[in-house]
């Protein structure tokens, strides 16, 4: 794995990374629907492209069976929550926001770090991909604090590679209530399933806001923490 200049305010003993890295426990098939091989897909673009304006396009029944990365409707469904062809890439997104210590000694976090905006942020705006390493069922780290869902039977884990998303705090503690989530996106240039953090709902996140998700309660209750005051945020390192 080629290594990555890391950010200012990455901590040490974690490898940064600028794209996903994929457990070879993974079967190919599996992966293939998330992470299609992009010569495969240019070719099979091109002959798209190419049967389109020579054949008489079949039913929307047949045609809309699977997609051109081989993916049928209900999948999609399923493991997507937004597409799109303008999403930008990681160069891009890492101007979105910046890794901070935090020294409010209010703050559940105070001595650790948090992910704030950069620059304002618009509604619904994909804000960083979340990196790490996706594993296979239960191929993830027991301990690790990092881990989130990616789709049937897969998870991504950060805990000991990853990017800035990793920083992510919970809100609890912090304020009334999360102003980002992650969702599943489709790049459709490239057609690759990824986890972004956006922003969540119609308001803009406002330059040096800190990014604030929910972990849901069962990532405090699974901690042995009570979590009927809502009041607990976990401390990133």
């Amino acid at each position: 794995m080629a290594k990555v200049p890391p950010p200012s305010g990455w901590v040490p003993g974690v490898t940064y990374v600028d794209k996903l890295t994929w457990s070879p426990a993974v079967p190919k098939d599996l992966r293939d629907l998330y992470d299609p091989n992009q010569n495969t897909m240019q070719q099979k673009q091109a002959q798209a492209k190419k049967a389109s304006t020579a054949i008489k396009k079949p039913p929307p029944s047949q045609q809309d069976e699977l997609d051109i990365a081989g993916r049928s409707p209900l999948f999609l469904n399923e493991h997507v929550n937004v597409r799109g062809a303008e999403f930008p890439g990681m160069k891009e997104q890492r101007k979105n926001i910046k890794i901070k210590k935090i020294t409010d000694a209010s703050h559940p976090c105070c001595g650790a770090y948090g992910l704030v905006a950069a620059q304002t942020l618009q509604p619904r705006q994909l804000i960083l991909d979340y990196l790490g390493v996706v594993e296979y069922k239960d191929g993830y780290s027991p301990s690790s604090d990092y881990v989130i869902r990616f789709g049937q039977d897969l998870s991504i884990d950060a805990e000991k590679f990853g990017n800035e998303a990793r920083f992510c705090n919970d809100f609890r503690g912090v304020a009334q209530g999360p102003n980002v989530c992650f969702l599943n996106y489709l790049d459709e240039r490239s057609q690759r399933i990824r986890v972004g953090i956006f922003v969540l709902g119609n308001k803009k996140i406002k330059k040096g806001e800190e990014l604030l998700v929910t972990y849901g309660k069962s990532f405090w209750s699974n901690r042995g923490m009570d979590m009927s005051e809502q009041n607990h945020s976990k401390a990133t390192s």
